[in-house]
This record gives C-alpha cells, sequence and structure tokens, in this order.
C-alpha cells in the first residue's frame, strides 16, 4: 500500500479511495493524458462513438511511470474508425482490420484503435480464430490477461471503467488473472511468462489462485515461440526486482520448460567445501550479485549448466567438474540459438562462460592475451561474472577469493591503461613489410610469421617497433621450427 501511495498523484489517491468501492464498476476520475490522446478520444466522440484509453498505458500512468504506448477501445467498426480518422486528417493503417485494429498516427503520434471484441477458439495458442464485435467496454477487458491491464478512462467524461477491480490490484501490488486463470493461460500460454516478467518490473507478488493456475499449466509454454519466450525472458532478467522473477520461475516450473538443462543442476550437491550450495542454488545466489546486464545475467544462468555433466568424485570424495566452462559454452550456444538470441549476443554469452574460471593469479602477459582473446570491451563484464561467481561459494572462499580478485581487478586495470597493443592488426609491421624485407613470397608461412610475432609482443610489448619484428622474421625464417 506504501508503494503504491507513493507512485501515485496523492489527490488522486485520496479521490479514487473515498468514491471507489470493489463492487463498483464506474466512477469519475481525472487524469493527465498527453493531448493526442484526449484529441483522438473527443474525435470519435464528436461522431457519437465511445472512446477509453485501454491496458498497460493507464496502469502505467497511474503507478506514475512512463507509458511505451498508447492504445484506445472503441464500439466504432474499424471502418468506421478508418473513416472517420482519415476525415480529421490522421495517417491510417490497416494493421489488423481481422481482429477489430487500426493504427492511426498524426505528428509522428502512433495510436492503437481497436474495436470493443471477445474472442475464443485459441487454436494457435496465441490469436483468437473467432472475434465478435461488440458495444459494451466491460465485455472487451473481460478478454484481457491481468485486472491491472483490464483498466479502461474516457478522457471525455473523465469516466473510469474497472469491473475485475484491478484499481485494487494496483493498491495491493499484486497480479491476478482475469476471471478464470486456466482460461487466460489455455488462451496463450505466454501470459504465465508474462505475468511473473510484471512482477519483477513493478516489484509486485502474484496472487494465489493465479500463481497456481501458472504451476499447473507450465507444460503450455512449450507450445509458445521460442522468440516470444526469449522477449519475456530478457525483459525479466534486466527487470529491477528479477530474482523475485527468477524464484517465480523456479516455483512454478516455468524455468525449466524454458531452459530445461538447468533441471539437471537442481539438487545436485558438489560436494566440495569451496561450495555450500547445490549447483542450480550457487546460479541463482550468484544472480544476486549481477549487474543489470543482459548478457552477464545469462551468463550466469548458464555458466555451470554443464556441471553434472562433467562430475567426478576424487579419492577424497570432493566432487570435481573438469571442462565445464568448456562444455558449458558448447550448451550456452545451443541453448541461446533454441532461444533464437541474436548472434552478437551469443558470442559474448558463449565467451562469458567459456572464460568464467578466469585465473586471478594471471600476470600481465597472460592478462594481454585474454584482452586479445576475447576483447578489451569484454573485460568489464568478465570481471562481474567472475566476481558474481565468487560471491556464490562458501565464505572462506568467498574472503580468499575476493582478495586475488581486487588484485587481479588493479592489475587489469594497469595493463588496459599502458597503451600496450592487443590486436594482430596492431603490429608495427604487416605481411608486405615481411614479404618485401625477407623475399618470402605470399603464402601460408607469413601468416604464420606474423602469428608468432604477436605471440613475442603479448609477451613484451616493446618488441612492437618495426626493426625487433624485422629482426624476428629473418631470424624464425633462418631457422625454421
Amino acid at each position: 500500500m506504501a508503494e503504491f501511495a507513493r507512485r501515485l498523484n496523492e489527490n488522486l489517491f485520496k479521490y479514487w479511495s473515498r468514491v471507489t468501492a470493489p463492487v463498483r464498476e464506474l466512477y469519475l476520475m481525472k487524469l493527465l493524458l498527453p493531448r493526442e490522446v484526449r484529441e483522438a478520444c473527443a474525435l470519435l466522440a464528436r461522431h457519437r462513438k465511445q472512446s477509453f484509453v485501454v491496458g498497460g498505458g493507464i496502469r502505467d500512468i497511474i503507478l506514475g511511470m512512463p507509458p511505451q504506448d498508447w492504445d484506445l477501445a472503441t464500439d466504432a467498426q474499424p471502418r468506421e474508425v478508418e473513416r472517420i480518422f482519415k476525415a480529421g486528417g490522421y495517417r491510417v493503417l490497416l494493421t489488423g482490420v481481422k481482429y477489430g485494429t487500426v493504427t492511426v498516427r498524426k505528428n509522428g503520434f502512433p495510436l492503437e484503435i481497436t474495436t470493443f471484441r471477445v474472442e475464443s477458439g485459441y487454436r494457435d495458442y496465441r490469436r483468437p480464430s473467432r472475434v465478435d464485435f461488440v458495444s459494451r467496454i466491460e465485455d472487451d477487458l473481460g478478454r484481457r490477461d491481468f485486472t491491472i491491464n483490464a483498466l479502461a478512462y474516457d478522457p471525455v467524461r473523465s469516466l473510469f471503467c474497472d469491473p475485475y477491480q484491478g484499481m485494487t490490484d494496483l493498491t495491493v501490488e499484486r497480479i491476478r488473472a482475469v476471471r478464470d486463470p486456466q482460461e487466460r493461460f489455455s488462451e496463450d500460454p505466454l501470459r504465465m511468462l508474462r505475468a511473473v516478467r510484471i512482477a519483477s518490473e513493478l516489484a509486485f507478488s502474484v496472487e494465489h489462485k493465479t500463481m497456481l493456475a501458472i504451476t499447473g499449466n507450465a507444460e503450455l509454454l512449450g507450445r509458445i515461440s521460442a522468440e516470444r519466450i526469449r522477449d519475456e525472458l530478457c525483459r525479466l532478467l534486466t527487470a529491477p526486482y528479477f530474482y523475485q522473477g527468477l524464484e517465480k520461475l523456479l516455483e512454478s516450473g516455468l524455468l525449466f520448460m524454458i531452459i530445461p538443462e538447468l533441471k539437471e543442476g537442481w539438487l545436485f550437491a558438489q560436494y566440495h567445501p569451496s561450495h555450500q550450495y547445490t549447483v542450480l542454488t550457487h546460479t541463482l545466489e550468484a544472480m544476486r550479485y549481477t549487474p543489470s546486464q543482459l548478457e552477464v545475467r545469462l551468463a550466469i544462468l548458464l555458466h555451470d549448466v554443464a556441471k553434472p555433466r562433467c562430475y567426478s568424485r576424487g579419492n577424497d570424495g570432493r566432487g570435481h567438474f573438469y571442462g565445464h566452462h568448456v562444455l558449458g559454452a558448447e550448451m550456452a550456444e545451443e541453448i541461446l540459438r533454441r532461444l533464437h538470441c541474436s548472434s552478437q549476443v551469443i558470442k559474448d554469452v558463449v565467451t562469458l562462460v567459456r572464460e568464467h574460471m578466469l585465473e586471478l593469479k594471471m600476470g600481465p602477459a597472460g592478462q594481454r592475451r585474454l584482452i586479445a582473446r576475447i576483447g578489451r570491451e569484454m573485460i568489464p563484464k568478465l570481471l562481474s561474472v567472475r566476481l558474481a561467481d565468487i560471491l556464490a561459494h562458501s565464505r572462506d572462499q568467498v574472503l580468499q577469493s575476493l582478495e586475488e580478485y581486487e588484485k587481479f581487478s588493479r592489475s587489469m586495470e594497469q595493463t588496459l591503461s599502458s597503451g600496450d597493443k592487443f590486436l594482430m592488426r596492431e603490429l608495427a609491421v604487416n605481411g608486405r613489410d615481411i614479404m618485401r624485407e625477407t623475399g618470402v613470397p605470399a603464402g601460408p608461412l607469413i601468416g604464420e610469421i606474423l602469428r608468432r610475432l604477436w605471440e613475442e609482443v603479448l609477451d613484451d610489448p616493446q618488441k612492437n617497433n618495426r626493426a625487433d619484428l624485422l629482426a624476428s622474421a629473418k631470424r624464425m625464417i633462418s631457422t625454421p621450427g
């Protein structure tokens, strides 16, 4: 209640508290909306058509957050909307006439306008196979996912419609499905993941009956396209309260529907004094310490995914996971490709998983090789992954590793700021220089010489000058092998 009151305009909150009760559906309220939204509603009103601002835009403005987009619902038929707004000087796009949706734009401001409708027959678990236009906003709101999204506001009459007590749920900071959650989730199973994602963004709870329905229908998520799941997962992972979202994903079983490989680490003991958690619990604990960067959080989520497959037990009874970072990188790539992540995200996450066992006692030469291998821009992300991993170990291991980490970070900072060259193209000579100086023709040998010169420079950056490199090249040719 206190959090809601902080977000909500104080006078508006007091007014709403005084005039509403759980059984009320319609009441007066004054909300400040963009001029373009008010003008569109006024235009429909002049043609004797109802219009309401609906969905997440209303929810966000009540919470004091900037809406991402604006949706209107009206009793005007799609062709009527087209005619009215074309005559009003708007650009009109028939973006979804089959479902009653028309997009209008004026002065670069887009509005999506949909005719009041009810839906049925979600054969593809996303789009209705039948849409019927209706005359009441209350019926239209009944098809929506959550009560906090089933709010409607008519700015012309300052009339607020809340047939499913969404304002009450906003007040108590709760996600609750409209009417029967089983029905809502069978229509579009992605709504289950969306419920958790919205809760992670707003620090809301998920109502008990709604959460039970998510748990009972988790397997339906397998019917949803990878792209839609990816988008919701990425938004959840970068949400302000993402950790609570991860807990809900685990509790409901959705996490294992999205990444079934993680289930292998569930309750998998590590049998090592440096680890106080099972594999998956360690992973989730490490997530607590990650910055809000998608690649870092995906990397930590997947950094130990291969541990159960690499497990062995030493003679001393300790568990070992040799090579789990290598196999983990392969598994991470497969998982992210399955989720249709971008090639850049896949590349970065795979690199971070492969390198997450970063040796903290590495000297300057090793640091230069690391920078050359993964790129200067990846170093801060790798350090974030390494630190999060460290902090999820046992207390004694954390104390020891933190000291090593601090020393390594300071040393790496010096290496990065030294002005040394880390890429082969930054050598003081190129292939043409070597061919001209030594008489060796173009071919694989020139490439091998450049690679060996690069290795020498990574060991000792002062050798990166034309004279020393050409002298080394000549020695390589005179003493092959």
